[in-house]
């Protein structure tokens, strides 16, 4: 009995240990960020997967925002220096640094793009209230666009074939595997959710068409 009642005791411990590592955590992420020439540039904007946040650089380049450890990308803009990605792996500082010949994107095309529309929540949030994920994605994200079950990330690549402009579909990462349909996903089984729009360093071209990650409770 004694026996019986000590592995018991371990099973909920363990349990417990694994829930704890499951909850979303709140960090704050800092750093600077510069031109080519090493000097720090007011005013840059922080956006935490493709979605806005309050934060921009002081005037000697440095920034903190406040993100929870399920962020998967961040990304600096500026409309005189452009934008850099640079994706999060739970650091407690990331810097940033403008090349010399980086594209220079204006506002009304970086909304094109799906930024600057939704705000940044670094809260749990209850994804119970839409009726399906293409619903929650249509809503939620202003850089994806839903037309019936066919998902784009606005600003991800695209193929040409017989001379026309095709959009590459999205990679789905559901619990970190890959999955080819997410229509089946209840919104109120996922704890997070996030949208890439270009992940090439990680997928290859596998995430050329953006990628969309999904993590259920």
């Amino acid at each position: 009995m004694k026996s019986l009642l000590t592995i018991l005791f371990i099973v909920f411990s363990f349990n417990s240990l694994i829930t704890q590592n499951n909850e979303s955590k709140i960090f704050e992420l800092k750093g600077s960020i510069k031109d080519y020439d090493g000097s720090p540039i007011k005013g840059v904007r922080i956006f935490v997967d493709s979605l806005k946040t309050k934060s921009k650089t002081d005037k000697h380049g440095a920034y903190s925002v406040k993100i929870t450890n399920e962020a998967k990308l961040i990304t600096a803009y500026s409309e005189k220096y452009g934008l850099i990605d640079i994706e999060y792996n739970n650091e407690d500082r990331i810097d940033f640094i403008f090349p010399k010949d980086k594209e220079i994107i204006s506002k009304k095309r970086f909304s094109e793009m799906g930024f600057g529309y939704s705000v940044y929540n670094n809260n749990s949030i209850d994804y119970s209230s839409y009726t399906d994920i293409f619903q929650l994605l249509r809503t939620k994200f202003p850089n994806v666009r839903v037309i019936g079950q066919e998902i784009r990330v606005i600003g991800a690549g695209k193929s040409l074939s017989n001379g026309s402009d095709f959009f590459i579909k999205p990679l789905y990462i559901v619990n970190g595997t890959q999955v080819s349909n997410i229509a089946s996903i209840s919104p109120a089984d996922i704890k997070h959710i996030s949208v890439e729009r270009v992940n090439s360093s990680l997928y290859g071209s596998r995430g050329a068409g953006g990628v969309i990650k999904i993590k259920l409770k």
